[in-house]
């Protein structure tokens, strides 16, 4: 898949509307190319500025009689009242075919997104509505924690070197695999780090295939970018809103230090 192949087709990956195979090609096109990463990325941080600009302001139920009487076109109580219940109909039958687009989609498409479920977890990490189970700015007391914590290796987190600052870090799970998390921040930016055991990958088999060709994938996830890359007998996801290149340094900087031991 080419680039513009792979942009004409960003609303349909980004909705998760594509067939299995369309969702597989651009993430494999994504794994190699920045340029295309670093642009689904900022089209997906657009879409998701515009969606908390239009929930920050519900329109009122007057809105369209105001709309129609400041442009003159105000329509009598009867037409009014037809546009209603017009407009209650194809709402309904919106929400019909919304639900039939989900479930065949979801048909479609079995495997489980891991880029969008790092996206929804560093979300509610940003939004505070998580906060870490373990705060702390010292990289060893962190591996220390998390390493009394999970069952499966965990390694020393990135430094201040590689341009990632650690708030924090707790234990989860992810689509029902166990997970471990590092809070922190790249300049000003939220960012997260998701640790898995490698073999928990074979749970999201479009990211394992692309990784076992590529050794690393940059993919959007949502609002944010995301790259992953397994090291040692770990998968690592590194998720927020900073620059492509400065998550995927990250990335490459975990257990890159000596251990603690």
């Amino acid at each position: 898949m080419n680039c513009n192949k792979a942009r004409q087709h960003w609303n349909l990956y980004h909705d998760s509307e594509g067939d299995a195979e369309l969702h597989f090609q651009i993430s494999e096109h994504l794994a190699v190319c920045a340029d295309c990463a670093e642009w689904f990325g900022q089209q997906s941080q657009l879409e998701g500025l515009l969606v908390e600009k239009l929930k920050s302001k519900p329109s009122s139920p007057d809105l369209w009689n105001d709309v129609l009487s400041r442009a003159g076109l105000f329509r009598p109580q009867p037409i009014r009242r037809w546009l209603q219940l017009a407009g209650m109909a194809a709402c309904l039958a919106g929400g019909v075919l919304v639900s039939f687009l989900i479930w065949k989609q979801s048909s479609r498409l079995p495997t489980s997104d891991l880029a969008m479920l790092s996206a929804e977890r560093h979300e509610r990490f940003v939004s505070e509505n998580e906060l870490p189970q373990f705060e702390s700015r010292s990289d060893v007391e962190v591996e220390d924690y998390l390493r009394k914590r999970v069952a499966f290796p965990v390694r020393c987190p990135p430094r201040k070197d590689a341009g990632f600052a650690v708030r924090g870090a707790g234990v989860s799970q992810i689509e029902g695999q166990p997970a471990a998390y590092i809070n922190g921040t790249v300049g000003d930016s939220p960012v997260s780090i998701l640790i898995l055991p490698r073999d928990s990958l074979s749970a999201f088999p479009v990211q394992q295939t692309a990784l076992r060709k590529h050794g690393i994938m940059h993919t959007p996830a949502g609002p944010y970018a995301m790259v992953l890359r397994e090291f040692d007998q770990n998968a690592i996801i590194v998720v927020g809103r900073a620059e492509p290149a400065a998550l995927e340094r990250v990335v490459n900087a975990y257990g890159s230090y000596p251990d603690h031991d």
